[in-house]
């Protein structure tokens, strides 16, 4: 075999290999021997901006504030992302180490269905409709999330936002199921901050939370 042969043969193993240990992007700059393109520079810094802001939502989500309502905490884990309340604490019944919920703002532009029950349970106490919040419930094994209401049955805690508090108000939580189904629970809680229902299992996985005062 002559030189040329040779060199060729050490020049394609050189490729597969550096397909096999590095990325196809790394693999072709390394084979075309050429400086990374523009395009490919910006999809990089996507690519990087988009799991920089995923590591800081995730990071935002399972902050303590966010799950700590009058100085109690959440007993189960999950994504806690509801702003309009000042936080959202749950204490199941039966828990689990893999119970999960998904906990977010909501209102009638992104659930028109279940503020339009909430509004009408609200109505008939002769209430005011306050924040509304989207909880998911669930169990998350292997960072595979899926849908469960093993969790739900407790009690259910909402900080109630300074500019829905009322010196003397008293406060009830209402529960919309999937279909419209919904139950209001009377608030349990002795703190002027908070407002706590005992509350059922859920019959759907996905719940909407809204606090009523009158």
């Amino acid at each position: 075999m002559d030189f040329r042969k040779i060199l060729k043969y050490v020049v394609v193993a050189g490729l597969v290999g550096a397909l096999i240990s590095a990325p196809f992007s790394s693999a072709i700059a390394a084979a075309s021997a050429e400086e990374p393109s523009q395009e490919e520079l910006n999809e990089k810094a996507r690519q990087a901006r988009v799991e920089r802001e995923r590591e800081e939502l995730i990071a935002e989500a399972i902050s303590p504030v966010n799950k700590t309502v009058a100085g109690v905490k959440s007993s189960v884990d999950g994504y806690y992302l509801a702003k309009k309340v000042q936080g959202v604490a749950f204490t199941a019944s039966a828990p689990e180490k893999t119970s999960f919920v998904k906990v977010m703002d909501t209102d009638v532009k992104k659930s028109a269905a279940a503020v339009a029950v909430a509004q009408n349970a609200a109505n008939a106490l002769g209430g005011t409709l306050g924040p509304c919040i989207d909880v998911t419930y669930g169990k998350m094994v292997n960072g595979v999330f899926t849908l469960s209401t093993d969790a739900s049955a407790g009690s259910v805690s909402i900080g109630i936002p300074a500019n829905f508090r009322t010196e003397g108000a008293s406060y009830s939580i209402v529960a919309v199921y999937a279909g419209g189904a919904y139950t209001v629970y009377d608030n349990v809680s002795t703190n002027a901050n908070a407002a706590t229902a005992n509350v059922q299992q859920a019959s759907s996985a996905n719940v909407m939370y809204a606090l009523i005062k009158r």
